[in-house]
């Protein structure tokens, strides 16, 4: 089997993307991955096996006219070019896991009648699977609130494939581990906040342990704030073994992007969840509701947050385990755990069939 995953932009399209392509490689199948050679793309390529190309390509939405004209002009191009990725890779299939990457690779497939399926992540779709669905042949989405954007016929509830590393980490600290991730690029709001509370969640928790993914930019300055606690603190600006981190997590601190809300759903970690306010169609706060449905999760909205409001959750969740406990049972099937396999059966059954 020969497939071309194809998306990008941040991390929440790529993770995904390496999960699909690591089962496909396993069972014996070549892979190419396209994307848009953002840094967290070429950060994360340079540690797989796996044949990369980027596409210099932008997004459109929220952009002025003149960038409107010249992503576009760039889509043109990368469309061209991408034509030339898939003469000379010669797919059997085409995935697109959305965002605006997929775009290019996805168009020129269906020019050269190669067949085409998308993965939708997130319960609202975003706007390039959105157009993209009308030239897929098969539609993969992780949470069913999404079916009534699709084509029924060509909908398959699948879940979101995580790395199988994600479950293979070992805890190391025997404290109550809190884990903070704004997702690979980090969010400057919840690292504040966290850098801020932290010296009273220690009083309030005592054997409170931290793992916080600050993401690049605000790595040194969180850094610095922890000096006093580095003995029960762990800050990273990326964890490339998530799987690790997760390990050493009983709550878990987070936007709600879908990758992370499907992680912490097939690990069963509790989760406060505070979406990203700028997402298009406020899909992360649709995201985290599936599992706040399920009470296994908390969700709050960055705009009524304040340093008491978020200490308070912080620490009653920490220091009540019976109630962590509980919401980690309610996560159970929540998602489909073999969501991997079942997109790879369904690409195989896909190809096979004329």
């Amino acid at each position: 089997m020969r497939v071309v995953i194809t998306g990008g932009g941040t991390g929440g399209h790529l993770f995904p993307a390496l999960a699909v392509a690591e089962e496909i490689v396993a069972r014996g199948g070549k892979v190419l991955l396209v994307g848009s050679g953002r840094k967290i793309e070429k950060l994360v390529a340079t540690k797989t096996p796996y044949q990369v190309s980027y596409l210099p390509v932008e997004g459109v939405l929220g952009r002025s006219m003149g960038s409107k004209i010249r992503a576009m002009a760039k889509m043109f191009l990368a469309t061209g070019k991408a034509l030339k990725i898939l003469k000379r890779f010669s797919p059997q299939v085409v995935l697109g896991v959305g965002g605006y990457a997929s775009v290019p690779i996805m168009l020129a497939a269906s020019l050269l009648k190669i067949k085409r399926a998308i993965h939708e992540q997130n319960a609202i779709p975003g706007r390039a699977n959105l157009l993209l669905a009308k030239l897929a042949h098969r539609i993969f989405i992780t949470f069913p609130e999404s079916q009534a954007y699709f084509s029924g016929k060509r909908t398959v509830i699948t879940g979101l494939p995580i790395r199988k590393e994600l479950t293979c980490g070992q805890r190391e600290h025997d404290g109550i581990g809190l884990l903070v991730t704004g997702g690979s690029q980090g969010a400057h709001r919840l690292n504040k906040l966290v850098a801020e509370i932290f010296p009273r969640l220690v009083e309030k928790v005592p054997a409170v342990r931290l793992f916080h993914q600050t993401g690049e930019r605000d790595f040194n300055w969180v850094k610095e704030a922890y000096r006093p606690f580095l003995e029960r603190v762990v800050v990273k600006p990326f964890f490339h073994d998530m799987g690790w981190a997760y390990a050493q997590a009983d709550l878990v601190l987070a936007r709600a992007g879908a990758s992370t809300v499907a992680e912490v759903a097939i690990l069963q970690k509790p989760a406060v969840f505070i979406p990203y306010p700028y997402a298009i169609n406020d899909h992360q706060f649709y995201n985290a509701q599936v599992l706040v449905r399920r009470e296994g999760a908390f969700v709050m909205r960055e705009n009524e947050l304040s340093e008491e409001k978020l200490l308070h959750t912080l620490s009653s969740l920490l220091a009540d385990e019976e109630r962590r406990q509980k919401m980690a049972r309610n996560l159970s099937g929540v998602l489909p755990e073999n969501a991997t396999e079942r997109i790879v059966k369904e690409l195989e059954e896909f190809i096979a069939y004329a």
